[in-house]
């Protein structure tokens, strides 16, 4: 019987959104469009500020089809296109029209920005608990806000990374989709670095064009990649056992080999039957 969480999966990973979504002026503004706003959120990859107001620029500004987004959520374009509107609308996401799709940006955008500033931390922790774990929560949650940004930046250098091994392989300029970045993402959040992500990413690449037959034949997605990285990850484990099971072994030997050289110190090196010294 499984028990697992159905959100609770390999593909998932956590993302910051404030409590005061959840009202009913929000709902009634945003009702099922929600969904897609959450989306926007969790696939922002930076934030700047103009005019006073914080954006959160939806993967890389990267033009998005009605038909990608909508097969993210398995609905139709027209049921994207209503979201789109209701949300721009009310004020929640800024949406440009480029040649090649929508360009989307969060309004008043929370997920980076504004956790590094002087005063959020110490809002959430207040005077419940004395000054040294305060210093130690604040801390603590400096280094969570720094780890945030550079999950954020490799995310990027791997997506463009990407972009530019797709581009030399179709001979075109090509943007990651919303599900390569979902797929990059999961990747980050294995710990990989992203020296060892790109060398494995340009493997991948290498390896795949000496077998492809046709220019026609090319690297699509980047799950393709994602699982041959995690094929490697899964052979380092692999070689991490046998040397640790290799250690075991070794260190089993050297202490059996103490154990027979003291033996024959105490008979002094004779075997069978010792016999009693005469004094």
């Amino acid at each position: 019987m499984n028990t697992s969480s159905p959100i609770q999966s390999e593909n998932s990973y956590p993302f910051s959104i404030y409590s005061g979504l959840l009202t009913s002026g929000h709902f009634e503004k945003i009702g099922s469009a929600l969904w897609l706003f959450l989306w926007c959120i969790s696939s922002t990859t930076k934030e700047v500020e103009r005019d006073g107001v914080t954006w959160g620029i939806v993967l890389g500004h990267k033009p998005l089809k009605a038909s990608e987004l909508a097969d993210v959520f398995g609905v139709n374009e027209k049921t994207v296109r209503r979201w789109l509107s209701q949300l721009e609308r009310n004020g929640y996401i800024a949406v440009a029209r480029a040649p090649y799709g929508f360009v989307l940006s969060v309004r008043h955008s929370k997920k980076f920005v504004n956790q590094s500033k002087p005063g959020y931390v110490h809002s959430q922790i207040k005077e419940r608990t004395n000054a040294s774990d305060c210093k130690d929560k604040l801390v603590q949650a400096n280094k969570d806000i720094t780890q945030i940004k550079t999950k954020n930046n490799q995310i990027e250098a791997i997506a463009e990374r990407f972009a530019a091994l797709r581009s030399l392989q179709e001979d075109r300029l090509v943007h990651p989709s919303p599900r390569d970045y979902q797929a990059i993402a999961r990747i980050v959040a294995r710990g990989v670095s992203l020296s060892q992500t790109i060398k494995w990413l340009e493997q991948c690449f290498l390896e795949y064009e000496g077998r492809r037959r046709s220019k026609q034949e090319t690297i699509k997605v980047f799950s393709y990649c994602e699982k041959y990285m995690l094929d490697r990850l899964a052979e380092l484990e692999t070689r991490k056992e046998s040397r640790r099971g290799n250690n075991g072994q070794t260190n089993y030997r050297r202490g059996y080999e103490r154990t027979e050289k003291q033996k024959a110190f105490i008979t002094d090196g004779q075997s069978g039957r010792i016999r009693r010294k005469t004094v």
